[in-house]
């Protein structure tokens, strides 16, 4: 091979390995800052979903307010990618804030680019698997990153999802908290998470997209009939498909606007 072409290769190697390290470096330094409340962060290029679709990935419990709130945005700009199957719901309670009106999604039939994944860690009270198998307070974390992972492998979803949702929410600060979102709740458990994938990398939102108290006081029926009452909800929405069509790359231009 003539040496000024193995010099030009051997310098565009040099040139994406430290490209590569920037990367590297500088996002280990933005984790270990912190990420923002209530907003996605791109935390990889890797894509995690199967060729030619993009994920939205979310973690909840049954007793979830925050679940509970983001489910209408959830809802709002899924329906636009196929058809979802839910319950109307209350959310804990006994939880503050309690009693926040939202929906148990049971099924996604896809007619898009969009797949959609769910999954409840925990029962309605907190003190339970979604199965009712009974967990002690303290072991809330360490159970449910167990069902999570279990729940994401049965569901065909590849390990890095559950291990990225898990590293988010109980070891990277949120800066207005200054704790993981899984450890500044009482008692700490997996709290809530939006995962978003597709062949331009991977998007995260580990803290309420809607204030769940905005809803206080309103049914389930209501607010099903009346989203565009909740700014709160339609800018969520918003949100959530602007970083779908982030995520989507190539494939933003299957994707309804």
């Amino acid at each position: 091979m003539n040496k000024k072409i193995l010099g030009i290769i051997v310098a565009v190697i040099v040139i994406i390995a430290g490209i590569a390290a920037y990367e590297v470096f500088f996002s280990k330094i933005a984790m270990a800052q912190g990420i923002p409340a209530g907003r996605f962060i791109k935390i990889s290029n890797e894509d995690l979903a199967p060729s030619g679709k993009i994920i939205v990935v979310v973690q909840s419990w049954y007793g979830c307010p925050v679940g509970a709130a983001a489910s209408w945005a959830i809802y709002d700009v899924l329906k636009n990618y196929g058809n979802l199957s839910y319950e109307l719901h209350y959310s804990d309670p006994d939880h503050s804030p309690a009693n926040i009106p939202g929906l148990i999604f049971t099924g996604f039939k896809s007619t898009s680019v969009v797949e959609f994944y769910v999954a409840y860690v925990y029962n309605e009270y907190l003190n339970a698997s979604y199965n009712g198998t009974p967990i002690p307070q303290n072991q809330l974390i360490p159970v449910g990153e167990q069902i999570l992972k279990e729940e994401y492998a049965q569901m065909g979803l590849p390990p890095q999802v559950a291990q990225l949702i898990i590293q988010y929410e109980t070891q990277i600060p949120v800066i207005n908290y200054g704790k993981p979102s899984a450890l500044y709740v009482k008692p700490p458990h997996l709290n809530f998470a939006i995962l978003i994938s597709g062949p331009n990398g991977t998007y995260i939102v580990t803290t309420p997209i809607v204030n769940p108290t905005i809803l206080e006081g309103y049914s389930p029926q209501y607010v099903l009939l009346h989203l565009d009452q909740f700014p709160q909800i339609i800018q969520a929405a918003r949100m959530i498909q602007n970083t779908i069509l982030e995520a989507a790359g190539p494939l933003a231009a299957e994707c309804p606007t």
